[in-house]
């Protein structure tokens, strides 16, 4: 147990010490016995005389020994009714009107079990008996530490009883922990308090990971400062309980990926499954098994070095189109939760991807689309072994009568403008998870782009379109493709190939190309450049999908790039990534909201979302927002798969996954030094004896009480009291 120094003594009666005055009461009756004395001499008190002169040094010590033992009395008497109490463990005032908040920690680590409990289960055995034992009058208040907070009970309550149902009921959540938030919470409970007697109790397990400002809040560290120092100026009294266990060990599933961004039915597709040891030491013999919608699939067996992440691949293949959710577990340990993941694919029968020609013509091989069009679909596959794209080309004048929802990718090949509405209407594409893919050309009005797609960097362009460089009628000189240590995934296919393979892209000759620029702290990524330095293809996110933009035309009209055996296997993995948006948001993590993006006539449409492990429907409205339908669902606190069925007039079926944060797996935790070091300005109790604690919980409300120790102190003294009176009264009469 683990005690914050003592500062000052504090009194809750102080008034009262004015009768610190009585303890001159004994002095005075021994004085007025002296006095009433009076002297009369005769013969046999000289022999009294002699002995009291032979005894008055034992009879003095014991008239004063009595006379202290009866002073403190009276002292010990009224500084008990004083109510003393020690100021270093809060300004909290013993038999004061407490307004008492009890924070537990409800993130995944809570889960872990000892003796078959939680815990989380341990934290409300303990919370549900600081509730039995508060005063009558206490009132309590109820948080959830997690990812977002939750406040189960904000206004003080005294019904101690409903607090208690509520502690009850309260399950266990999965989420990590937005600790600048959970401390937000608080201060706002303390804030509606019209109690001026605070105190806060944090049952916690005190894992590291939990216990940090999140660098990426807009607050970070200063915005965590300031809340506690809002806390502390309350003065509450503050009392950690650590429930957890040092050096504990963990093995977990962190992460589980598909080899492609888009997967087809028949199509084969490496599933890797990562498993991390966090415990102190190795594990042998790890089984490791694949489940796909409910069936268990093939397993494998693995060893886990101490802090590695451990890939295990199974190939798979999805024989229908559809939702289908994927599940990587281990053998369960003491932290269930997170030996398993799961992944939701999103099997299509084919990306849907519409070319938008800006140079349309109906000889072949004349049109701007033509060689991307042969090079996304040659029509060369088997019966049984479908092309998994499917390719509309369009002119550009008809490109605003298409419904672009019905698509995965957009190519913009050579498109010379567009306007607001058009802009608007690719926006929306994107924000419901869309690609886009631009390439440049002779037809391109520049100064259209940059006002209206890339908008000084807030667009929908990664990139500025600058002047063209080179001249493609004369083709004095040329540029060529620097692949940038292939390390985007577009170019993973020419990695340790054989040189000729590599000269098909490394010996391109560009004539002609745009100028791009990036804006400052751009997050645009160049996924292969020219020679000279200058961006040749950049991707960007933009809302929910992702945005190509090249520096060339899709036609041979400014390179030979579409004549070499590169510019097909490129094209096809530009739009596969391309369409990853709309996988991507079908897997996220606990406590974040799903949030999907419908075509605007969906709004007003209902949604019934079946949570995990037959949890009650929940129904939400799609609202309407600008030119979309969005649905946004926030009850994500538990890890698993979720069924969305989406009524009309959008008759539709989905499955979204939520994962735990595999930061919550790590099982280490702090020390008092390293609490104070996280959370600086707090003045805060540490108690890690949990079994004392649960024997004795109100001892917890007790801290820093002085007035019943005193007396027992009394108790004592009369006693002893008696016992001296007695004592010296028998030594007197011998």
């Amino acid at each position: 147990m683990t005690i914050t120094p003592l500062f000052a003594l504090g009194f809750a009666n102080s008034a009262l010490l004015y009768g610190l005055a009585a303890a001159s009461i004994p002095i005075l009756i021994h004085l007025l016995n002296r006095r009433k004395k009076r002297e009369i001499r005769w013969a046999a008190m000289r022999f009294l005389q002699a002995a009291l002169a032979k005894n008055q040094r034992r009879i003095q010590i014991e008239q004063w020994l009595l006379l202290a033992i009866r002073c403190l009395l009276v002292g010990l008497v009224v500084g008990a009714m004083a109510k003393p109490f020690l100021e270093s463990f809060g300004n909290v005032i013993p038999g004061r009107r407490t307004h008492r908040v009890i924070v537990l920690d409800g993130s995944m680590s809570m889960a872990a079990k000892a003796g078959g409990k939680s815990r989380f289960d341990q934290a409300k055995e303990v919370a549900a008996q600081l509730v039995k034992d508060s005063r009558r009058g206490d009132a309590i208040s109820l948080v959830v530490m997690g990812d977002p907070p939750r406040v189960v009970v904000g206004d003080p309550s005294p019904n101690l009883e409903e607090v208690r149902k509520e502690i009850g009921e309260l399950t266990q959540g999965q989420s990590a922990v937005d600790l600048e938030a959970t401390f937000e919470a608080v201060e706002r409970v303390f804030e509606v308090s019209s109690i001026s007697q605070k105190e806060l109790v944090v049952l916690t397990d005190l894992q590291s990971t939990s216990w940090r400002a999140r660098s990426e809040d807009s607050g970070g560290d200063d915005g965590l400062k300031r809340t506690i120092a809002k806390i502390e100026a309350r003065r509450p009294r503050s009392t950690v309980v650590d429930l957890g266990k040092a050096n504990a060990g963990n093995r977990a599933v962190v992460g589980l990926t598909a080899s492609s961004p888009v997967i087809t039915p028949g199509t084969t597709v490496a599933m890797t499954a990562l498993i991390r040891n966090f415990g102190p030491t190795p594990a042998q013999g790890v089984r490791v098994r694949l489940t796909t919608d409910g069936r268990v699939g093939p397993e494998q067996v693995v060893d886990l070095p101490v802090g590695e992440d451990v890939p295990v691949v199974f190939n798979q293949q999805f024989p229908t189109p559809g939702d289908h959710v994927v599940e990587a577990t281990i053998d369960e340990d003491a932290l269930p939760p997170d030996d398993r993941r799961l992944f939701v694919a999103n099997v299509r029968e084919a990306v849907r991807t519409l070319l938008v020609d800006g140079d349309f013509k109906s000889e072949a091989f004349q049109a701007e689309t033509d060689y991307l069009a042969q090079a996304l679909a040659p029509g060369e596959s088997a019966a049984d072994e479908p092309d998994p794209i499917h390719v509309d080309v369009v002119p550009e004048s008809q490109f605003a009568r298409r419904d672009l929802a019905a698509y995965d990718v957009i190519a913009l090949c050579n498109v010379a403008q567009f306007t607001a509405e058009e802009v608007k209407a690719l926006e929306d594409f994107l924000e419901q998870g869309g690609g886009l893919i631009a390439f440049g050309g002779d037809q391109i009005s520049a100064e259209n782009y940059n006002r209206l797609l890339y908008a000084d960097g807030k667009g929908i362009l990664p990139a500025a379109i600058g002047e063209t460089i080179g001249d493609p009628a004369k083709k004095e000189s040329a540029f060529r493709f620097d692949p940038l240590g292939f390390r985007h995934p577009i170019l993973a296919g020419f990695r340790n190939q054989t040189d000729p393979v590599v000269a098909g892209l490394t010996q391109v000759r560009v004539w002609a190309r745009h100028q791009l620029t990036l804006p400052k702290d751009s997050t645009a990524q160049v996924a292969l450049a020219f020679d000279d330095g200058g961006p040749a293809v950049l991707e960007a996110p933009r809302r929910k999908g992702k945005v190509f933009q090249l520096a060339v035309p899709a036609d041979a009209g400014w390179s030979n790039w579409p004549l070499h055996p590169s510019y097909p296997a490129i094209a096809r993995d530009l739009v596969m990534l391309a369409a990853s948006g709309r996988q991507a948001d079908r897997t996220i993590r606990v406590g974040r909201p799903f949030d999907q993006s419908f075509p605007g006539s969906a709004a007003g449409a209902s949604a019934t979302i079946t949570p995990p492990n037959g949890g009650a429907p929940a129904t939400v409205k799609l609202k309407a927002d600008g030119g979309l339908a969005r649905l946004v669902f926030e009850g994500t606190d538990a890890a698993g798969a979720y069924q969305v069925k989406v009524g009309p007039p959008v008759a539709l079926d989905l499955t979204f996954a939520a994962n735990p944060d595999p930061i919550e797996s790590d099982p280490a935790k702090l020390d008092r030094s390293a609490l104070v070091e996280r959370v600086p300005g707090w003045k805060f109790v540490l108690l890690d004896d949990v079994r004392g604690l649960s024997a004795d919980t109100a001892s917890v409300g007790r801290r820093g009480e002085l007035h019943r120790p005193l007396l027992f102190a009394v108790l004592g003294l009369l006693m002893l009291e008696s016992f001296v009176a007695w004592r010296f009264g028998r030594g007197g009469s011998r």
